[in-house]
């Protein structure tokens, strides 16, 4: 009796199908993802070579390092990273920090810059170019690189490497790690506001600068602030990490986060920082990088002169506070603005927002002219108080609030006031910035009701400058008219840029002038011949005073409530205008009512 096992030899066919399934299983299983597709530069065996040796090579030995994220717009001459290794070379025990580096580059323009710095280097899989120095956290390209780059940490933390992140708007001034001492967190954090508890959840974070240590708590939790953000594609990591703790997921993976006292651990969102005890100064609250490296050079500057002085304090941050300015209006021009970029502006004081007060008649006209509702969506308002921004922002109206060093605009200013002189020329100021961001507006005050749409009478074709009149002589380009600076349209263009800087600049010249007069000279002396601009005066037939109204309810298009003393007096009279004016029903006779409270406000 044989004791071996038969063999059992399947036909041709059968074989086949058996391979085929087998291949079937073996294809499946390489191809199986996970929920989350993670990008190939993390798959690729050669990449994940090139990243473990870069870590290895930057880190320290107890297998921490710095980390860093430049861009094309970064890493030029002259640039943020430029700054940023100066602070580290002069810094107080920062130097050799240098060596433990990583510069995760976003593009292969950056990366071929840090490599010619001799840094360690690592290239990420962004797909994008970074060549805008003022990227928005709005932007598609942005909001794209932060993910790659949760997405980056996150795999540098699976390699079992902790690390500080810095941004590259961070200048250390001293080593951090000997305050980096910490009873076994998993996170040290530095925020934008801190309550001076140091381990307080509510603390608001800031991802400009923070301490990570390897483990799987940690590597899970950039697992999931990533997810969070692919599945958004909107948000930034400090958003992420404020959806999660929101969720009680740090509660949930037994974190232990601490936060970094801001006077060590410092930023621009501060005020009186002390140069000399500061360890790191992140240059946030500032939206252009031009502005960042001007205040953060100032700051290295005198860290430098103030040689050991006791309190001594970083230098106001000037070019940041004005590029906030820049941001903020220009922010609020592309809400207001029309396909052309024309907007409609007008300024906004406390004495003008009371109930049915100036600024409420002037919304009214607006509701209740013919074809002018839907140009308040066009309105751009200029709020000089934080009463009338408040009150703006309330009406969901596009607001501006500037800053006017020493000057209070929150009282009623009577005509030809000394507060009344400096509105008025803050208001050219602010014009002429707004011509510079390429704009162009019609400028009304807020005496002025609008009963029909005026660009249909503005002509659009060629005049530079179109300007109503106090009273008008009957010929549309007659010098010798009278002007009024109440309501005017503006073509942006360098002639006019360069007429409102010669405006703005010749206050000085004519004393407490106010500015309609300081422009009447200036066409007097021929400004408008020299400079080139085509100027075409607005006859009071379509755009009526109160200094000369207009003859015709059917061409009526705005009437100027001037020529009158208090704001009380103006709602009065132009109150009775407007409901005079709604009478018209094409044919019947009527005539303007008498002015007789603007009367009385000038006898008063």
């Amino acid at each position: 009796m044989s004791l071996g096992h038969e063999v059992v030899v399947l036909p041709r066919t059968a074989r086949l199908v058996v391979a085929f399934l087998l291949a079937s299983v073996l294809t499946y299983a390489c191809l199986w993802l996970p929920e989350v597709s993670i990008p190939s530069m993390f798959r690729l065996t050669t990449q994940k070579d090139e990243l473990q040796r870069q870590l290895e090579g930057a880190s320290m030995a107890n297998r921490t390092l710095i980390i860093g994220v430049i861009s094309n717009a970064s890493a030029e001459d002259d640039s943020i990273l430029q700054l940023f290794l100066q602070s580290m070379r002069e810094g107080e025990e920062t130097r050799f920090l240098i060596k433990h580096i990583l510069f995760a580059a976003a593009d292969p323009t950056a990366y071929n810059n840090c490599m010619v710095l001799q840094l360690h280097c690592y290239q990420l899989s962004t797909g994008h170019v970074f060549t805008s120095p003022d990227a928005s956290p709005q932007n598609a390209s942005y909001t794209g690189l932060t993910r790659t780059q949760t997405l980056f940490l996150g795999e540098v933390l699976g390699r079992g490497f902790s690390f500080i992140f810095t941004e590259m708007d961070v200048m250390w001034l001293r080593n951090p790690f000997a305050r980096l001492s910490h009873g076994g967190e998993d996170m040290l954090l530095s925020h934008g506001v801190y309550d001076g508890h140091r381990f307080e959840e509510f603390n608001s974070t800031n991802s400009g600068l923070y301490f990570v240590s390897s483990n799987e708590k940690t590597t899970a939790l950039f697992k999931q602030s990533y997810a969070v953000m692919h599945h958004s594609k909107s948000i930034r990591e400090d958003d992420a990490l404020y959806v999660l703790r929101s969720e009680e997921v740090l509660q949930q993976l037994d974190m232990k986060v601490g936060y970094l006292d801001p006077t060590s651990f410092g930023s621009f969102c501060q005020d009186n920082l002390d140069i000399t005890k500061v360890i790191t100064v992140h240059a946030n609250c500032c939206p252009s990088i031009k502005a960042k490296i001007e205040d953060l050079t100032a700051m290295l500057d005198a860290r430098n002169a103030c040689n050991g002085t006791s309190n001594a304090t970083i230098p106001a941050h000037g070019s940041c506070s004005q590029s906030w300015k820049t941001y903020q209006l220009e922010t609020a021009l592309q809400g207001a603005s029309m396909g052309n970029k024309t907007v409609i502006i007008s300024y906004l004081n406390k004495a003008y927002v009371d109930e049915n007060g100036m600024l409420d008649l002037f919304l009214r006209s607006l509701t209740e002219g013919e074809s002018t509702a839907f140009l308040i969506k066009h309105l751009f308002l200029i709020t000089v108080d934080q009463i009338s921004f408040e009150r703006c922002r309330k009406l969901n109206l596009h607001c501006y609030r500037p800053v006017a060093e020493g000057l209070n605009f929150s009282k009623e200013q009577l005509f030809m006031s000394a507060g009344y002189i400096d509105l008025v020329w803050q208001k050219i100021l602010i014009l002429g910035q707004i011509l510079e961001h390429g704009y162009n507006f019609i400028f009304t005050d807020m005496d002025v009701i609008w009963l029909r749409n005026p660009f249909a009478k503005l002509n659009l074709n060629g005049e530079d400058f179109q300007i109503s009149c106090d009273r008008y002589t009957g010929s549309p380009f007659d010098d010798s008219n009278s002007i009024n600076t109440g309501f005017f349209f503006v073509r942006s263009n360098n002639k006019t840029i360069k007429l409102f800087d010669m405006w703005s600049a010749s206050r000085e010249s004519f004393g407490q002038k106010h500015d309609q007069d300081v422009l009447a000279a200036l066409k007097s002396a021929g400004v408008f011949k020299q400079l080139g601009i085509s100027v075409r005066y607005l006859d009071t037939l379509s755009f009526s005073t109160f200094c000369q109204d207009s003859e015709s309810f059917k061409e009526v298009t705005t009437v100027h409530g001037n020529c009158c003393r208090s704001i009380k007096a103006k709602i009065d009279d132009l109150t009775a205008a407007l409901q005079t004016w709604k009478r018209f029903d094409g044919t019947t006779a009527l005539t303007w009512p008498k002015h007789i409270a603007c009367i009385q406000s000038w006898r008063d």
